[in-house]
């Protein structure tokens, strides 16, 4: 496969799929939800913590072969699915959080770390309890809208719709797969900038920042992994990382034509409170509305980074820098905190759709994109 050959399968789905939502939505019943509180029951008899669930001890015996088609489609088919028709209000906010993880463990077996402090889950809101301002808060701590982009460091992220807004926040994908050929055929001369490892993404540590490239052909499938707020010096409303390369004005057209292609592509999932959104993070990007709450209640959801040992894509040594940040680290303790930071700290450095905070000190907690 040459850089400027055009791609062909399932990936290549456009905005008209939103018209048969049943093509990516596994809708549960009322004898699977009866089982998945049966699963429920069986794990709490074992007495184990939730960040020890798996399949072997929440057994889902009917529901196993619909899960395991939704996440072979995950990753060799359209790239994306939600789990709808769970009534996450009947549940504890433990039990929920035991649930998501539940059936996630059918599509992921690894769960990966979202910052330096071992948080498994992150929380996506704009919680009434925090006292600092917006502006100064990351994007996703926030109700403005998230440009298009890939949470650098997943495979698999899934989203848990534990509150809706109520006007705005909607989730919208587009396939890179469906960006690339609309570039191939429209702005071929984008490509090779698109493919060059020269692009500078800030990292964490004494670093600062990697050079790797925003899409690479690896093994057959075309991988992307891109992050608006990551390439080059951004600054917050405070201050700007030092000493990273600010991005050419090749590179800029570049990113300025992919993202343009993405709103060409996008879809909005219709996604309700109870729903678990799976996206395949190497094939499709995201975006999200800005948002309105009500009165008592926040819009808030519930982010995880899962792998598939069997299924998952291969990754390119050149763009693994922030992913082995995610699933490689064996030094950091795993914490699964099933509700947002009752207190809130602005943070040093902040760039990232995504929520990837930089820190000063190794001591410090920082949250990865």
């Amino acid at each position: 496969m040459t850089v400027l050959s055009t791609l062909g399968g399932p990936l290549l789905w456009t905005n008209t799929i939103v018209e048969s939502p049943e093509r990516f939505t596994l809708h549960l019943g009322v004898e699977d939800i009866t089982e998945i509180e049966n699963a429920l029951v069986t794990f709490k008899a074992h007495e184990l913590d939730g960040n020890e669930v798996s399949i072997a001890n929440f057994p889902l015996p009917k529901l196993m072969g619909r899960l395991s088609q939704a996440c072979k489609d995950l990753h060799n088919g359209k790239g994306f699915f939600v789990i709808s028709g769970l009534d996450i209000d009947a549940y504890s906010v433990e039990d929920s959080v035991v649930i998501y993880l539940g059936l996630a463990s059918y599509i992921g077996d690894q769960h990966g770390l979202q910052n330096r402090g071992g948080d498994v889950l992150t929380h996506v809101t704009d919680s009434k309890l925090w006292t600092v301002p917006k502006e100064m808060r990351h994007g996703i701590h926030s109700n403005r809208s998230l440009p298009f982009h890939s949470d650098m460091g997943s495979d698999v992220l899934c989203l848990q719709v534990r509150e809706c807004a109520q006007t705005g926040g909607g989730t919208h994908l587009a396939s890179s797969w469906s960006i690339y050929n609309d570039l191939v055929r429209e702005k071929p001369e984008v490509i090779e900038t698109l493919f060059s490892s020269s692009w500078p993404i800030q990292v964490s540590g004494s670093a600062k920042y990697i050079l790797a490239p925003l899409m690479q052909v690896h093994e057959g499938k075309l991988l992307t992994s891109v992050d608006p707020g990551r390439l080059g010096p951004h600054s917050n409303s405070t201050t700007m990382v030092q000493g990273v390369p600010k991005l050419s004005s090749e590179q800029e057209k570049a990113l300025d034509a992919l993202l343009e292609s993405a709103k060409q592509n996008e879809i909005r999932v219709p996604l309700q409170k109870g729903d678990m959104l799976f996206v395949n993070n190497w094939a499709i990007l995201h975006r999200r509305e800005s948002y309105e709450d009500a009165e008592a209640s926040s819009r808030h959801l519930v982010r995880l980074w899962i792998r598939n040992t069997e299924l998952g894509w291969a990754i390119p040594e050149n763009m693994a820098v922030p992913w082995k940040a995610s699933f490689e680290r064996m030094d950091v303790e795993k914490v699964y905190n099933v509700d947002p930071i009752p207190v809130y700290k602005v943070p040093k450095y902040s760039a990232g759709s995504a929520a990837f905070l930089i820190d000063e000190g190794e001591e410090e907690k920082e949250e990865k994109a």
